[in-house]
């Protein structure tokens, strides 16, 4: 059974918009929407829609076959609309596309995460949804904090994920442990998988894609502890007991030599594939990791958070999102792309590879009730009771890089988790 979601302060339940939905009236209405015609304003004639998506629809896992395979029905069920795909990491989107806005050659439609979102919004690469939008009511999470500087809305969520910790059990049944329930547990833990010659507990520092392990952790951990990252002026705001525990764990983690030997440069991938070869014994990485962990390793498992010395397993509920690139001329063709692949049908599919799909309706194709569906619906049940959406701020990647910035000092110079987490809020609020 998983921990139940305690009660918050009512200051958190403003700022951290609960999952809150009537879903039946959610998915009529949702039923309802797909059974609307095409807008008179559709573009004539054939369309070429360039999409810009971090995953590679050519590999052989789970997620990009189902990308892959939605791609051909939307093309299939709309022949006069066609999918340019570009591969683009999210260091390279984080880079390119302000500049690709600026000459007026963003892409039509690209997937983006959800912290930097206001990020990007403030640097103009957004055009405002289409009235259209407004109509799809059945989002399982708030969506108004996707908005642009005006308050107009930029993106809808296409995945939900949060974070979750990932242990192999191999390891600790050969080492004598159990799974652990409390961070200082963890420590325990992967200290005794450390000296039987594994990585006791993954992680990195690399700046590579954002910083993508060490920020994610980061923002979980401070949903756990009850904490927001920056105050109402949008200062980052997080260097406090609270925050210094997160800082503490990875010098202990350091001390007991439970991290990995090349941390320095890790990143969420090569972590991930320490994970599946069986090298490393505990993670916490996100929960569209699961289906395609099962897959690899028969031994990897996952549960909810380790608890932090005050505060509970609820970690934040992030994900990818999709918008339309600014100064796109195909703006109705681009949101019928993106109202298809945040639908029902697309959902299910997606879901095949374990993320989980964000509109109530899709949870009632046929896919859900089957055998196959249960990891799924698994991590669907933990997202919603385990996760909260956060509003963030337009500094996230100054934030992410000098998370990562700060553990490459932890590592090499032997600094403490209060400097780690000092260093961090500092290169966040550096003009």
């Amino acid at each position: 059974m998983l921990p139940h979601q305690h009660t918050h302060s009512q200051e958190k339940f403003m700022i951290k918009k609960r999952w809150g939905l009537a879903l039946v009236t959610a998915v009529v209405a949702g039923l309802a929407l797909s059974g609307c015609s095409p807008s008179a304003s559709e573009p004539k004639g054939p369309v070429t829609l360039n999409y810009w998506d971090f995953l590679d629809p050519s590999q052989a896992n789970p997620r990009s076959k189902a990308l892959k395979e939605n791609i051909a029905k939307f093309e299939a069920a709309n022949p006069d609309i066609k999918i340019n795909l570009s591969v683009v990491s999210l260091g390279d989107m984080l880079n390119r596309l302000p500049q690709a806005a600026a000459a007026g050659q963003a892409p039509d439609v690209f997937k983006m995460f959800t912290p930097v979102v206001p990020q990007m919004a403030s640097a103009g690469v957004y055009s405002p949804l289409p009235e259209a939008a407004s109509k799809v009511t059945d989002w399982l999470r708030p969506t108004d904090t996707l908005a642009g500087p005006d308050g107009k809305p930029v993106a809808v969520p296409y995945e939900y994920r949060t974070c979750a910790l990932y242990y192999n059990q191999k390891i600790l049944s050969q080492i004598g442990a159990t799974v652990p329930t409390t961070y200082n547990e963890v420590v325990e833990v992967a200290k005794k998988a450390a000296a039987a010659g594994f990585t006791g507990f993954g992680t990195g520092f690399s700046d590579t894609d954002n910083s993508a392990i060490i920020s994610t952790f980061f923002n979980c951990f401070m949903s756990q502890v009850d904490r927001e990252i920056w105050n109402k002026d949008g200062q980052a705001d997080f260097a406090t007991d609270k925050g210094n525990e997160f800082g503490d764990f990875l010098a202990k983690l350091r001390d007991e030599k439970a991290l990995g030997s090349n941390v320095v440069s890790d990143t969420y991938g090569t972590v991930a594939d320490g994970m599946a070869s069986g090298t490393v014994a505990m993670a916490v990485l996100g929960t569209e990791r699961a289906v395609s962990f099962g897959s690899q390793n028969k031994d990897l498992k996952w549960t909810a958070l380790p608890k932090a010395s005050t505060g509970d397993t609820t970690g934040t509920t992030i994900g990818w999102t999709l918008g339309i690139g600014n100064g796109s001329k195909n703006t109705e063709a681009a949101w019928k792309f993106i109202e298809y692949m945040t639908g029902p049908e697309a959902g299910a599919l997606m879901a095949t590879g374990g993320e989980v799909p964000t509109r109530a309706a899709t949870y009632q194709q046929p896919f859900f009730s089957t055998p196959e569906a249960k990891t799924v619906n698994d991590i669907a049940a933990y997202v919603k009771t385990n996760s909260e959406p956060r509003t963030y701020s337009n500094t996230w990647t100054a934030l992410a890089t000098g998370l990562s910035q700060a553990g490459q000092k932890l590592t090499l110079n032997g600094s403490s988790g209060n400097d780690f987490i000092r260093s961090a809020q500092d290169a966040a609020n550096k003009k």
